[in-house]
């Protein structure tokens, strides 16, 4: 299978995804799976994405980095026009580091507006720039963080003014909403774990939690360590007497810390946790 291909070769063959990788020749301009790059991975040019209705588009960078990849991007702009092309800044990236960029670019755009003696063409940016970020948003059904729907919708000087004296406190209303959407989003997969439908919890929390398995006889971590019945046993009742010591082992995990927390090899469970669930095993 031919891997090399000159600029324009190499983007129909990236279009039409035939098979997984291909470059030119000095390796400037390639692709891998779904992503094509400028130069290396710290440039992806574009992405073909499916949504969660099954939908295909191309994310396609609105960045440009030197002559040449600019040549590039529009050879392949010219060689995928059979794709819906959605903008950001990065093809590959999360949605909130794209969401961000997107705000840096809002915050620079409203800003002019101060001076400005031409402020409609600032205000047509920010209107082109909104307009990114909704079909951004919509095909992924995505909620746009506040403080980028509120730049957004900057009309003129004033507002842009006002804006920046609120900015701090629209910043800690994303967070408030941010950590409880995080809060839910660990409940539900904390639930479905002790319901058995996963192995092993991915968590962003500091701490770990545990679950019977009846049928072996055994608990099992968060972290999918599986520990024999008379061992956690043995264990609650060292936690209960205050007897467990820094420096013991359970299974091949050593104790590193005995307070309000317990530290296991890489497991931390909250004492009173420990405590309430090991009441439950005797």
């Amino acid at each position: 299978m031919k891997n090399v291909f000159n600029n324009s070769e190499l983007a129909h063959a990236y279009a039409n995804q035939t098979q997984n990788s291909g470059r030119n020749s000095n390796g400037s301009f390639y692709f891998s799976g779904k992503t094509i790059y400028s130069y290396g991975g710290h440039f992806p040019i574009a992405k073909i994405v499916t949504n969660d209705n099954g939908l295909e588009c191309m994310l396609f960078t609105y960045r440009t980095y030197s002559n040449t990849t600019a040549k590039q991007i529009s050879i392949l702009r010219s060689a995928t026009r059979q794709y819906k092309k959605i903008y950001c800044h990065t093809p590959n990236g999360s949605h909130s580091s794209n969401f961000a960029s997107w705000l840096q670019l809002a915050e620079h755009e409203a800003t002019k507006l101060i001076k400005a003696k031409k402020p409609e063409l600032y205000l047509n940016e920010l209107s082109r720039l909104n307009s990114e970020v909704n079909e951004y948003a919509q095909f992924f059904d995505l909620e746009i963080p506040v403080t980028l729907t509120a730049v957004l919708s900057i009309k003129d000087k004033s507002e842009n003014l006002e804006y920046l004296i609120n900015k701090n406190e629209l910043i800690k209303l994303e967070l408030a909403k941010k950590q409880k959407e995080d809060k839910i989003k660990e409940e539900e997969t904390l639930k479905k774990w002790l319901n058995f439908e996963t192995s092993r919890i991915y968590s962003r929390s500091n701490l770990d939690f545990l679950r019977v398995n009846i049928n072996e006889n055994r608990l099992e971590t968060t972290q999918a360590v599986q520990i024999p019945m008379e061992i956690a046993k043995r264990l609650y009742n060292k936690i209960k007497t205050n007897t467990l010591q820094v420096g013991e082992s359970v299974l091949n995990y050593k104790v590193n810390e005995v307070g309000n927390i317990i530290k296991i090899g890489c497991h931390n469970f909250a004492k009173d946790y420990l405590l309430n669930f090991g009441s439950k095993l005797a």
